[in-house]
């Protein structure tokens, strides 16, 4: 028998005297917690496609909400992007939810609803490989979501469509072409000016601001509120040539252009302590629901976007959320323990190439992670409030219960992906004791 085989038999032995709570060697207060656990939770098979509409009835109080948040602790695991793919199906059909809106970019959001309002299925494929920026979302799992969402809308009125929207504001790939082209066919007579600073936000926001000082941005950026004026006294002129809906667009889009702006300027000067991302992405939320005139919206994020965290003069994208919308904001983290995800890997300082990562450790000691494990559990939900109730998970709470979480980085050391935990970041938890890596495009 090989080391290599002998080692392998040892890690699964090890790992899988953890799935049987029953012979978990726990002292009196971690299984005090785990029984807590394991009464609440509410178990849910590891195939979020094949959950039941019975099994998230737990959801329908959250359907109430004006927004709904899912998380993801990775980037890249397949149980997380199903799961909220099965939730916004659930939601739409038993709800009337209408909207989606992605950690993505708004510009080539757009671009993809066109396709979704349609019911253009077949186009998809080429739209996420065209339009997307981000790796994350160029997915099956993602690609299924959408297809789903164009075949849903098929043959349905305008009012009962589904929609995808981005509200990120990280990139001005597409949104100066866009405006430009919306301008230019409304007839406006400042088509000059809004030409010549829309093509400096473009090329400048490619090169991250890097030559621009504090006295030039802001320069830049009073051009482009001028614009935004000169939009504003020509509105009614332009919403007769062409709707109140496509101008209401095209100016959140030149908004959109001084949030991508912001964000990439203050963050190769590194002169602001405020978030502007997250900022941003919940202001964009927010229009959302105006935009779409209060229909109620699902958010899909990372776990630490959509949280109620705050932290100097800043916060999380949900930290603002919730000082506007107060309890019409709703959260749903995620978590896991071990398994595949799909990653950009590290060795050392350096980025090595972007494929299946594997963490095939036992969770760190009295984490959340652990605690969620010891259940014998494959996936679950589980409301923090009612283990809060608990005073044994309420003080294990205020001692600094640690989980884990990452982004679209893995460097193979799983403890420096560990942080305090606060029952206040997320409303429910869903957890997969195993994640599997999602598949790219």
């Amino acid at each position: 028998m090989s080391k290599i085989y002998i080692c392998l038999l040892l890690f699964l032995t090890v790992f899988s005297c953890t799935k049987n709570p029953e012979e978990l060697n726990l002292d009196p207060e971690t299984k005090a917690l785990v029984d807590i656990l394991q009464d609440e939770l509410l178990p849910l098979t590891t195939d979020p496609l094949n959950w039941e509409d019975q099994d998230l009835r737990w959801l329908d109080p959250l359907a109430e909400k004006s927004v709904v948040a899912l998380g993801e602790s990775t980037h890249g695991t397949a149980e997380f992007f199903n799961a909220k793919h099965r939730i916004f199906r659930y939601l739409v059909e038993s709800h009337g939810f209408k909207v989606f809106a992605f950690e993505a970019d708004f510009g080539e959001s757009v671009f993809i609803d066109e396709a979704v309002q349609q019911g253009s299925a077949a186009e998809i494929d080429a739209l996420m490989r065209s339009k997307m920026h981000f790796w994350t979302w160029k997915t099956e799992e993602v690609k299924d979501l959408l297809e789903w969402m164009c075949n849903y809308n098929l043959g349905k009125p305008e009012e009962e469509k589904v929609h995808y929207m981005g509200v990120d504001c990280q990139f001005n790939t597409y949104h100066p072409e866009m405006a430009m082209d919306y301008l230019r066919s409304t007839g406006i007579p400042f088509q000059a000016y809004a030409d010549s600073i829309l093509q400096v936000a473009r090329t400048a926001s490619e090169q991250s601001f890097e030559s621009y000082s504090s006295e030039s941005f802001d320069t830049y950026l009073r051009k482009l509120e001028a614009l935004q004026d000169s939009m504003t006294v020509y509105k009614d002129d332009m919403i007769g040539a062409s709707s109140e809906q496509e101008y209401q667009l095209q100016a959140r889009i030149v908004e959109v252009i001084m949030q991508v702006s912001e964000v990439r300027f203050y963050s190769q000067t590194q002169q602001s302590s405020i978030n502007y991302r997250d900022k941003y992405m919940a202001e964009n939320t927010a229009w959302l629901l105006d935009y779409f005139e209060d229909e109620k919206i699902v958010v899909w994020a990372h776990n630490f976007h959509i949280s109620n965290m705050e932290y100097g003069v800043t916060g999380s994208m949900g930290n603002y959320l919730t000082y506007q919308l107060g309890d019409q904001y709703s959260t749903i983290g995620f978590l896991f323990s071990h398994g595949t995800l799909t990653a950009v890997g590290m060795e050392g300082e350096n980025y090595t190439e972007l494929g299946t990562q594997t963490l095939d450790t036992i969770p760190k000691e009295n984490s959340l992670n652990a605690i969620m494990s010891y259940t014998g559990e494959p996936a679950f939900s589980i409301e923090l409030e009612t283990l809060r109730n608990y005073l044994g998970w309420f003080n294990a709470f205020n001692r600094g219960m640690e989980y884990f979480q990452m982004g679209a980085v893995y460097n193979n050391r799983p403890e420096d992906y560990y942080s305090t935990f606060d029952p206040d970041l997320f409303h429910f938890i869903i957890y997969f004791d195993k994640s599997t890596a999602s598949k790219l495009l």
